[in-house]
């Protein structure tokens, strides 16, 4: 079942309790996004919006008009208040949710920690579908792009 974007963003600023920017939060959705489609082996997405190939790296529209306000400043998770959560007050998945909060949990505890300039470069990387979508002039990123990037990082 795809998620909303604010759903996925919602989600990891509660893991970081507030401590991601707008770039961090976008990257390490990215992030959950490529592993859950290579779980699937491209059968769905994550979330429902498309990632579009924006200067710092693929970001969805909406998450960032929702949170733009903020800068470069940390989210806090009372951004997300009006938000339908997928996780409950200790972080676990809600029913229904569990695959995708798996997900964006295993890429918080892997990409998490690392700086915003740091994710910006690996969402940049030469063969990712950041970069090949880039090239090509496209705007969005195909899922079938972000399955190959999987394909090509975890093989």
């Amino acid at each position: 079942m795809a998620i909303s974007c604010l759903q996925g963003g919602q989600a990891i600023a509660r893991l970081s309790k507030g401590t991601k920017t707008n770039l961090e939060i976008q990257k390490i959705l990215y992030f959950a996004s490529m592993l859950y489609i290579g779980g699937n082996g491209n059968r769905e997405p994550l979330i429902e919006s498309k990632f579009l190939t924006w200067r710092f790296g693929p970001a969805v529209r909406k998450l960032y008009d929702h949170i733009k306000e903020y800068g470069n400043s940390s989210i806090p998770v009372e951004a997300f208040s009006e938000i339908i959560s997928i996780m409950d007050d200790e972080n676990n998945a809600e029913k229904g949710c569990e695959k995708e909060v798996k997900i964006i949990k295993e890429a918080y505890d892997r990409w998490g920690a690392f700086s915003a300039y740091k994710l910006v470069q690996i969402s940049h990387w030469s063969k990712g579908a950041w970069r090949a979508s880039l090239d090509s002039g496209q705007r969005e990123i195909d899922d079938v792009l972000i399955w190959e990037e999987y394909r090509a990082r975890y093989g």
